[in-house]
């Protein structure tokens, strides 16, 4: 984890990574992260998690690059997007991160709106795909695999009783 931002944040992952009995390492900083990707050098994935900043200040990404290394690897970076923004707070949080390779977005908070369309517009606008959506606080029971059908089922579900 690079999150030593949150309060918390590293006990709470440090809980998870207990109940899955897998390891954790918090990266303070770029030596520190090159060093937990040589330990786990022979993992078959390792997940990297980053603080939940205000990413409308430019700031954060360069802090966050600083910080974990994007270049030479075998890496899929996922972007996490609240689903209660409006739409256009996420299109430009999403082109603040142009300097990172985004492949795949993250909704969360499925639960908290009934208004889907921003999915379409992320989707469509910037040409990325959506790996998962979030609807609760019960991990990993609420996260929801992405997938064509059930997006448009979602961004169509509002009108069914118009």
């Amino acid at each position: 984890t690079a999150d030593t931002y949150r309060i918390a944040a590293i006990d709470q992952l440090k809980t998870y990574a207990k109940i899955l009995n897998v390891p954790v390492e918090v990266a303070y900083s770029i030596e520190d992260y090159k060093n937990a990707l040589t330990k786990f050098y022979n993992y078959d994935i390792i997940f990297v998690d980053t603080a939940g900043r205000n990413f409308r200040d430019p700031k954060y990404v360069r802090e966050l690059k600083e910080v974990v290394s994007f270049e030479n690897l075998d890496v899929s970076t996922y972007l996490v997007l609240s689903l209660t923004m409006k739409s256009q707070d996420m299109i430009d949080i999403y082109h603040q991160f142009d300097q990172i390779p985004i492949e795949k977005v993250i909704f969360t908070k499925m639960d908290e709106t009934i208004s889907y369309g921003s999915v379409l517009n992320i989707c469509l606008n910037e040409k990325v795909s959506v790996a998962h959506f979030t609807n609760g606080q019960n991990v990993p029971d609420d996260i929801v695999q992405a997938n064509p059908s059930f997006i448009s089922d979602l961004i169509v579900s509002r009108y069914e009783n118009v």
